[in-house]
């Protein structure tokens, strides 16, 4: 089939950039810097009027407060437009900021500016799924959906515009989801689905198009957690049972199911990061999915609003399911064969971890395939591996512009070594997973280390590393049936805020989707004063996008002290309670080094082990 016409053009970057943080690129692709400040405002507000003439007084209004307005209005706008003709890329015209009396205008050509060209993406990808081109309607949504690099700044576009398109994005998201439907690639059509819930959790609609969703790729069990969170929701917030609809979706899978173990779901709240709107209490995810994004959302079947008749399923009468008390997975890495011969074995560890440094340890990793992977993984315990690359940043080229940050993971290598590393750990997709948490602290991959948006350099090394993370995501999910995948974050990164440089807290929005996407989350707890309260407060952030794990535990330079604390305040009834309800299903020791050189702190692990551990069930 030939290459449809859209193929063809260039991912030209557009010249303004409002999807996120407002930002104008030149003709050679170079960011320009638009210094904050009345200039900003300016453009801002030129922007929201593209392609029209603005008065002075308009303008003036827009850009100070009427009782700090500058004794000469005309004058002082005048300098600011002077000043920002000389900052913006010329046009064909040569009238890219053009004057007339009394009013300024900006102009603004087709696609130059990513709302339009998003606008238009959408539109044109809606029809092509329309005239049954699945796959040329899913590649067109993808570029539209891609132009989104976050938040719109609030003098960007107004709350008319931002609501309209908030819709349109998921428009898109709904059309991306139905031509992946349509062209049988299900699992990412959940996969889109589940990216869309920070955004709103709230559409009956969108519940019943993941269930039909979850139950066409034969996952009954997921389906029936969906509906009983899509429940949660809708009686914390409105106080309903779910429509109609959901419930005969609901009952029809109850008897699908009906000669499978039941699910022993963990309900619990589920706690939305701060720069999310909030949303109500979710039920956690059930223990046949404790690797499953328990972040599930909505979708339409095209602008249409209700799920393709073609999927409809027919009512049937079923008794609700029980729910139960999850436990906790415990792992103890960072290599396999230490963790193997150590007394917490005993105890009830059920995940062996195991640290990748680089490509010099695939060789002994694929001479473990021949016994030690397959007797972890008769054993009935998981494999757990955190990918930890170390090299020098540097600046790099991508097509989302220049970057600086660590070459290798985004190197055609990395993929080879990555599929290498999969297929040295693969098990059976009904046997215990093999968790791999990506890109161990993520934050230190770049060369300024203090937030997506600290420089140009550091946001498109961001968001290329985005990009590969999804190209890893589907690379695992197809060479190791078991496997299961998430970022992987430090456990600091809660605990402050820095907006301005998308750090911190801040940092969490702009991985969203690529959260969501996971399988589950991950987070690394090694700071040397003490680690509960971060425990806490990144389980609460990141339990809104799926299952929790404690990717890394281990105060750095290991203070027996310190180690103590942390597990006599996280391991009590009533926290770990808090805990799990907010999404932990696993807890990771680094290792049993300070285990064994403290008795008792060694009985302290062992206690929280036999107390709280559990194996995870089998292709859990």
């Amino acid at each position: 089939m030939p290459e449809p016409a859209f193929a063809a053009e260039p991912a030209r970057a557009p010249v303004f950039a409002a999807l996120g943080p407002l930002s104008v690129t030149g003709p050679r692709g170079e960011p320009l810097t638009i210094a904050p400040g009345k200039r900003r405002d300016l453009l801002a507000v030129l922007l929201r009027h593209r392609n029209a003439w603005v008065t002075v007084d308009d303008l003036a209004a827009a850009l100070w407060d009427r009782a700090a307005y500058p004794s000469s209005i005309g004058g002082s706008v005048k300098t600011y437009v002077h000043q920002l003709r000389k900052d913006l890329p010329p046009d064909a015209t040569g009238e890219r900021l053009a004057g007339r009396r009394g009013a300024y205008r900006l102009v603004v050509h087709p696609g130059e500016l990513d709302i339009d060209l998003f606008e238009s993406l959408v539109e044109q990808g809606t029809e092509a799924r329309v005239q049954k081109r699945p796959e040329e309607a899913v590649a067109i949504q993808r570029r539209a959906l891609a132009l989104w690099r976050g938040a719109p700044d609030e003098d960007s576009i107004d709350v008319v515009a931002a609501r309209h398109l908030a819709e349109v994005r998921l428009t898109a998201r709904y059309c991306l989801a139905d031509a992946l439907l349509d062209s049988g690639d299900v699992t990412e059509a959940i996969v889109v689905l589940r990216a869309a819930l920070v955004e709103d959790p709230l559409r009956e609609p969108g519940w019943e198009r993941l269930l039909l969703a979850q139950r066409e790729a034969g996952w009954q069990v997921d389906a029936l957690a969906s509906y009983e969170q899509a429940r949660s929701v809708l009686l914390e917030q409105f106080g309903a049972e779910p429509g109609s609809r959901l419930q005969e979706i609901y009952r029809t899978l109850l008897s699908e199911t009906a000669d499978a173990p039941a699910p022993a779901p963990a309900p619990g709240p589920v706690r939305v990061p701060a720069q999310v709107p909030a949303t109500p209490t979710m039920a956690r995810s059930r223990g046949l999915l404790v690797a499953v994004l328990a972040v599930v959302l909505f979708s339409v079947a095209g602008s249409a609003g209700v799920p393709d008749s073609s999927r409809a399923l027919a009512p049937l009468n079923a008794a609700p399911v029980a729910a139960a008390q999850p436990r906790i997975l415990f792992g103890l890495g960072a290599d396999a064969v230490p963790a193997t011969r150590s007394p917490l074995m005993s105890a009830g560890i059920g995940m062996v971890t195991t640290w990748y440094h680089g490509p010099k340890q695939l060789s002994q990793f694929e001479g473990w395939r021949a016994d030690l992977i397959p007797q972890i993984y008769r054993s009935g315990r998981a494999h757990h591996l955190v990918v930890a690359t170390w090299d020098d940043p540097e600046s790099l080229d991508t097509r989302f512009g220049r970057a600086c940050g660590q070459a290798y993971p985004l190197s055609p290598d990395f993929l080879v070594d990555m599929r290498r590393l999969a297929r040295a750990f693969a098990g059976r997709a009904d046997g215990p997973p093999l968790y791999i948490s990506m890109f161990h602290g993520l934050e230190k991959l770049t060369c300024a280390n203090n937030g997506y948006l600290a420089d140009p350099a550091t946001t498109s090394y961001y968001m290329a590393l985005k990009e590969r993370y999804s190209e890893l995501l589907k690379l695992f999910h197809t060479e190791a049936p078991n496997a299961r995948v998430a970022l992987n974050w430090d456990g600091w990164t809660a605990s402050h805020d820095e907006p301005e440089n998308g750090a911190g807290l801040s940092m969490f929005q702009y991985f969203a989707e690529a959260m969501s996407a996971s399988d589950f989350q991950s987070f690394n707890a090694f700071e040397e004063h003490g680690n509960a309260e971060d425990i806490r407060q990144m389980v609460d952030v990141l339990g809104v996008y799926g299952p929790v794990m404690v990717a890394y535990f281990g105060p750095h330079e290991d203070p027996v002290p310190v180690y103590q604390k942390d597990l006599r305040e996280t391991f009590t009834p009533g926290a770990l309670s808090r805990l799990t309800a907010h999404g932990l299903f696993a807890f990771s020791f680094r290792d049993d080094d300070v285990l064994r050189a403290s008795p008792e702190t060694m009985a302290l692990a062992t206690e929280a082990i036999h107390d709280f551990g559990h194996l995870v069930p089998r292709g859990g």
